[in-house]
This record gives structure tokens, sequence and C-alpha cells, in this order.
């Protein structure tokens, strides 16, 4: 897996709460375009992952199981 798609359970996770992409986006405290790019597998702040992983109220590993 190349380094900028990194497989994670955003949209999953979010789809079964379930959240619009602005919704976690405002609950986390993000913008709705990081969003878009965690779950296309883009490269993101891991600040900006751990801020999700509250959101969703999942552990960081559950929601980005791939090692860093």
């Amino acid at each position: 897996m190349s380094d900028n798609m990194k497989k994670n359970q955003v949209k999953k996770l979010r789809e079964t709460i379930p959240l619009s992409m602005s919704e976690l986006a405002r609950k986390a405290g993000l913008t709705p375009q990081t969003i878009s790019k965690m779950e296309k597998g883009l490269s993101t702040r891991k600040n900006s992952e751990l801020k999700v992983a509250k959101a969703l109220q999942r552990s960081y590993e559950e929601v980005f199981p791939y090692e860093r």
C-alpha cells in the first residue's frame, strides 16, 4: 500500500452512526474537506485523525488500523 493511500474505517464508522461528512467534521472540529481526504485514504495529520476517532467514540487504532 502506498504511503499516501491508507485504509481506514472513517467512512464505514461514520455511515454506521449515521453522520454526514459535515456533521462528523463539526463534531471533530475539522473541515468537511479533511474528512473527505481521510475517507479517500489520503495523508492527513495525526492530530486530525485523533479528533475524528474521538468524535466517532472509537480508539485511534480501531479507526486507523495501519502502522504510522
